[in-house]
């Protein structure tokens, strides 16, 4: 039992040959960077078969990796090859922003930004210092905006199916 503890600790685990736990924090806020990767690992595959529902399920997850998690792996499986920019300055194609996203930033909380997928239109919409919108094609995200964007009104967004709160 002593010995369990001072491995916990991280007093044994060099003599053990183990690695120390990380600690609460650093497993809290790590983030993976894939920034070794030259492109991102997997791209969405358009599939026509893919719903309203699970397309807004998609959109939520998009926002969850790109805005509150910093997910880039999760964040880029679910954009397509296509993935047209239309943001001046910038280049069409998930592998001209990958380089941005790469090193896994977190960019705000479900607290201080939000969330909206307009069925009507296909698009979703991410708010934080500026507002994003995304158009989704056969489940993935497939085109950008970034100027001017306003975020839907609350009843224009889709609602989620919620299991303890969070969907």
């Amino acid at each position: 039992m002593r010995f369990l503890s001072l491995l916990s600790a991280g007093v044994l685990a060099p003599i053990a040959g183990l690695a120390a736990p990380a600690s609460y924090n650093e497993v809290l806020y790590k983030r993976e960077n894939l920034c070794n990767l030259k492109e991102p690992p997997v791209l969405c595959q358009p599939n026509a078969s893919v719903t309203v529902e699970e397309t807004a399920l998609r959109a939520y997850k998009f926002y969850r990796a790109f805005v509150v998690d910093g997910d880039p792996r999760t964040m880029f499986s679910l954009i397509d090859s296509v993935y047209k920019q239309n943001s001046p300055g910038y280049e069409s194609g998930p592998n001209a922003i990958w380089p941005l996203f790469c090193g896994g930033r977190k960019i705000g909380t479900e607290q201080n930004t939000a969330w909206c997928f307009d069925a009507s239109t296909n698009m979703s919409y991410a708010r934080y210092s500026v507002t994003d919108r995304w158009r989704w094609v056969d489940g993935c995200v497939h085109e950008h905006w970034d100027r001017n964007e306003r975020i839907p009104a609350q009843d224009q967004c889709y609602k989620l199916p919620t299991t303890g709160g969070t969907p």
